[in-house]
């Protein structure tokens, strides 16, 4: 079921109740925020809340005669049909259906809930044949009962997964309940608030089944338990249950730095410590927000916290970018690329109702109506989950009856055909950009016609993840995963891809062929940093990634360099001695049927048929018709490359427990490097040319724009001679073509009109800053900068900048030079160590010095638990007018508190102290307060500006302290002194 955090329930029925809600922002939920509610201004607020809610998931007053709902209508009633048939009832009964029996299994809970839900519908939805019908609404009003006062009730000792008990089961309670509310007495609704808050005791406590505590939820978890209270507050006309929800909100707003779950500053969504989830655990977050927002707006429980912008950015800029023709890319699906019933096509078609959502729930008309365009584009390209498509539902998990029904449910379809009618809205066309999230390790390059998907792995990001026995062959996603997307063929990933493929031979990937268990590498995180790259003008982007494999020693590096009308791949440095052969698979794709495309290698057409294959030499170039053109970047061709057409079997139970046993084939095409057994420091290259005819591949081949300067261990770069564009990931220090570096970087640069863009990263996330300098003559004037970016000369030789890539967490930032205008400034950088720096504690410590010591602790508090940090530079060497000073410290939150925290640097009373003997009560007191920056509970730098604190000339000392200025977000953070050796250690950066 799309974003849901457990697999059981009826995948379909599930998938219709958050379509329903995602959709609500063209039912009665279209209230901009800010603006007055005349529902919710009546005399019955909660009343009105009901109402709103109800017709968000039932879509309320539809014309039932119009022909698109009749599948919807005629499924519902179907679903109904067999529920009713075999619902239990009396006295003795211990479950409602016999094929979900309760007490041992929890998912059974949350389906039978779901199913309760599906009969609610069933009774409000006009045109059905059970539309209002009585002895209907007793047999739903009984079994809640049974529900809430036997399986469910509050004194049940939960088992199985916490999600049934606080998420699934809750929310298709209250939602059948909301819909039922007129049948239910004040006793039954009293009983469901018991059950509800007997399980969710608040709405930031999440469950811990094993030992019966609970433990504080965040980010869609969060926000999936303060939807349980706030419905529920509707049910039970209880303002503080509503208040207290919204409250609790709040805390799932804010940016994370992290390690922790939710959406990032690059607008990364990551889940469970280290999950790139915006297609799932994400879009719960947008589909609750709009949801909640608008459904509260104009009441006094109205969501009003400023960090609400935090996601409504997010949307354009964190959510559409992972959209591509209606399709939500893998990359982002997490553990939900392994469910039979969920696909790229149900969770982009859900997409595009939340960008509904939020387009009536802004004041911003201009936005909104942007955000209704994009979801018009995506409906209508989106040819595989529409308004008109079927789903199959299982209803009897026994016998395996099922029944056909829609595919999104009647409240979807009503949502989508609005904004697909209206000719007012003109579809918005894919657009042309290239997006990259550091902070997830994922990439998306878009051209006319396809889209590129990279999805990488590092320290931070898992290789893939394994929960409840799902995704159990994800071992190769995260390792350089490059998924081809087609206009053409937008059933690629969603026609049985995933329980079909070999999951050795993923597109992109460097993978050792030896046999791997289920399960094996699932939530590790290799042992690398660099992983990331640079964006160039928002169009262009290096990327690359340092390959561990987690099952043998197979190590290597990667890049990817995305331009107009091709991807340039790259490895290096491919070593292993598992005893097994190492493959890179250039291409694996999903045939469909064969014969619908042929294969040209070096311009001759292949004769393939099933189970053929073919190792050949000296190969030049390939073309598979309808995809791509392959060209391969070696003077005397590549050699050792395997084809094959493959038919491939599999089930969706092979990957998940959950999935259908039934089996499936499709016919694979695969190209593929064979590096060998054991290889060491092997290397490939080629060129993906999306949607090249095989003319148009020859063309290419004859005449390349892009050539390889360098692919090594250290350095790998490339230059495209039709764009002016260089691009260059160094693994080390060093010089490739025009750029040179002094210390791991991705640097991407062009020259085109008469101006230089040179873009810079830090994909480590080590360095505190980077020096890049680059030979292009006569680029003296600056156009712009980033913050954070120095140019510290510009003349006829060449351009060096300074960029300051601590605490920025692989981001790119940009300087553009022209060969015209006034000339820039040259500027001279400075890097001191401390001449001396310790920290002091107080209380019963306050006569202690701590100066021998490898680390310094801060922390605002009392007594002995607060601690400053104190520094002194020998600031006697500048000379000239200080432009920019920069405190870097290295350092990580250690409380159990909080993982993030703002740390702020302050000028000493006086510097006539010695590291040495200083004690909290000999320092020198906190005088003016200077520059703040955030810290997290991952080791990383952090920049101070003390600009105005530096001192210059003869015999000048700068004496600075590091304190917290709030006692709000006083976490102990620890940071390393100059007596650390194997850690980065304080900088002070002076720019004169």
């Amino acid at each position: 079921m799309p974003f849901s955090h457990r697999p059981g329930a009826p995948l379909a029925l599930t998938r219709r109740r958050l379509l329903a809600v995602g959709a609500a922002g063209l039912g009665a939920f279209a209230l901009p925020i800010g603006a007055p509610n005349s529902a919710n201004a009546a005399t019955d607020a909660y009343a009105a809340l009901r109402s709103s809610w109800a017709t968000s998931l039932s879509g309320g007053a539809i014309d039932s005669s119009n022909s698109i709902f009749a599948t919807a209508l005629a499924g519902l009633n179907a679903e109904a049909e067999a529920y009713l048939s075999t619902l239990e009832s009396g006295s003795g009964i211990t479950s409602l259906w016999p094929d979900l029996p309760l007490g041992s299994a929890s998912a059974n809970l949350t389906s039978t809930f779901n199913r309760l839900l599906t009969l609610a519908l069933a009774y409000v939805t006009p045109g059905t044949d059970y539309t209002g019908s009585s002895s209907l609404a007793t047999s739903i009003v009984d079994a809640l009962t049974f529900m809430v006062t036997g399986p469910y009730a509050s004194t049940v000792t939960p088992y199985g997964n916490w999600w049934d008990w606080q998420i699934g089961s809750t929310h298709a309670l209250e939602d059948a309940a909301v819909l039922m509310y007129g049948e239910l007495s004040s006793t039954l609704i009293s009983d469901i608030w018991s059950s509800i808050s007997g399980f969710v005791t608040s709405p930031s406590a999440q469950m811990i089944v094993s030992n019966g505590k609970t433990t504080t939820a965040t980010g869609a978890n969060l926000l999936d338990l303060c939807r349980a209270w706030i419905i529920a507050g509707t049910l039970t006309e209880t303002s503080s249950t509503i208040s207290t929800a919204v409250s609790a909100i709040s805390a799932a707003l804010p940016f994370v730095m992290c390690g922790g779950n939710g959406l990032y500053s690059d607008y990364s969504c990551v889940f469970h410590s280290g999950v790139a989830y915006t297609g799932s655990y994400g879009a719960v977050e947008w589909n609750d927000l709009q949801a909640l927002v608008a459904l509260l707006v104009g009441s006094t429980w109205a969501i009003t916290d400023s960090n609400l912008a935090n996601y409504a950015d997010g949307v354009t800029y964190g959510l559409a970018p992972m959209v591509y023709n209606g399709l939500m890319l893998d990359s982002v699906r997490g553990r939900a690329i392994s469910r039979y019933a969920e696909t790229d096509s149900t969770d982009g078609f859900n997409a595009a109702l939340i960008l509904l959502g939020w387009a009536g729930a802004t004041t911003d008309s201009t936005q909104a109506a942007a955000w209704k365009a994009t979801a018009k584009g995506w409906l209508q390209r989106n040819t595989v989950t529409t308004i008109s498509a079927t789903t199959t539902v299982i209803v009897n998990t026994t016998t395996g009856a099922t029944v056909t029904t829609s595919a999104v449910g009647v409240a979807a379809i009503a949502s989508a055909h609005a904004v697909l009618t209206d000719s007012s809205i003109t579809a918005a066309a894919e657009p042309e950009a290239h997006n990259q999230f550091p902070n997830m390790a994922r990439a998306v390059h878009r051209r006319p016609g396809w889209a590129y998907s990279i999805s990488m792995c590092s320290d931070n990001i898992m290789r893939y993840e394994v929960i409840n026995s799902e995704n159990l062959q994800g071992w190769y996603t995260g390792d350089g995963m490059g998924q081809l997307y087609l206009d053409g063929d937008i059933a690629q990933y969603n026609d049985e891809f995933w329980c079909t493929v070999d999951p050795y031979l993923l597109p992109g990937v460097t993978a050792d062929q030896g046999t791997l268990a289920n399960s094996a590498g699932a939530n590790t995180f290799p042992a690398t940093k660099w992983v990331g790259g640079s964006v160039l003008g928002g169009v262009y982007g290096a990327l690359g990634m340092q390959l561990k494999a987690y099952s043998t020693d197979l190590a290597g590096y990667k890049s990817w360099f995305c331009l107009d009308d091709a991807v340039v791949c790259l490895g290096a440095g491919i070593t292993s001695t598992s005893g097994n052969t190492v493959l890179t698979t250039v291409e694996n794709r999903n045939l469909h049927s064969i014969g619908s495309n042929d294969l040209y290698i070096n311009g001759t057409e292949q004769s393939i048929s099933a189970g053929w294959s073919s190792t050949v030499s000296a190969v030049h170039s390939a073309c598979i018709t309808g995809v791509a053109g392959y060209y391969f970047l070696w003077s005397a061709g590549a050699n050792n490359i395997e084809f094959a057409l493959t038919n491939q079997t599999g089930a969706w139970s092979d990957i998940n427990i959950s999935g259908l046993t039934t089996s499936e084939t499709r016919p694979y095409l695969s190209i593929a490097f064979n590096h060998g057994t054991d290889p060491s420091g092997a290397t490939y290259s080629y060129v993906v040319l999306p949607n090249a005819t095989e003319t148009e591949t020859a063309a290419y081949a004859a005449s390349p724009s892009v050539s390889v300067v360098s692919n090594t261990a250290t350095v790998q770069a490339i230059t495209d001679s039709s764009l002016g564009v260089t691009m260059a990931n160094f693994f080390a220090a060093g010089t490739a073509g025009s750029i040179t570096v002094n210390a791991p970087a991705s640097v991407s640069v062009q020259q085109a009109a008469g101006e230089l863009t040179i873009a810079v990263s830090d994909p480590t996330w080590t360095a505190s800053t980077v020096e890049v300098t680059v030979a292009a003559s006569g680029f003296t004037s600056l156009v712009s900068a980033s913050d954070g970016l120095t140019v510290l000369s510009a003349t006829s030789s060449g351009v060096t900048l300074l960029v300051e890539t601590g605490g920025s967490r692989g981001a790119t930032f940009t300087a553009t030079l022209s060969t015209s205008g006034t000339a820039a400034t040259t500027r001279t950088a400075t890097m001191l160590a401390p001449t001396g720096d310790t920290y002091v504690r107080g209380g019963t410590y306050a006569a202690t010095n701590y100066s021998t010591t490898n680390t310094m602790v801060v922390k605002n508090s009392t007594g002995a638990y607060d601690r400053v940090a104190l520094l002194q530079f020998d600031t006697s060497s500048i000379s000239g007018t200080v432009k920019r000073a920069i405190l870097w410290l290295n350092g990580f939150v250690s409380d159990s508190g909080g993982s993030q925290t703002t740390l702020t640097a302050y000028e000493l009373s006086s510097s006539s102290w010695s590291a040495s003997t200083v004690t909290f009560d000999t320092a020198p007191t906190l005088s003016t307060a200077l520059g703040s920056g955030q810290i997290s509970d991952l080791t990383d730098w952090v920049g101070l500006d003390v600009t105005a604190a530096v001192q210059t000339g003869t015999g000048a000392v700068t004496a600075l302290g590091v304190w917290q200025e709030s006692t709000s977000t006083c976490l102990a953070t620890v940071l390393y002194s100059s007596v650390e050796a194997d850690y980065q250690t304080p900088v002070l950066e002076v720019i004169v």
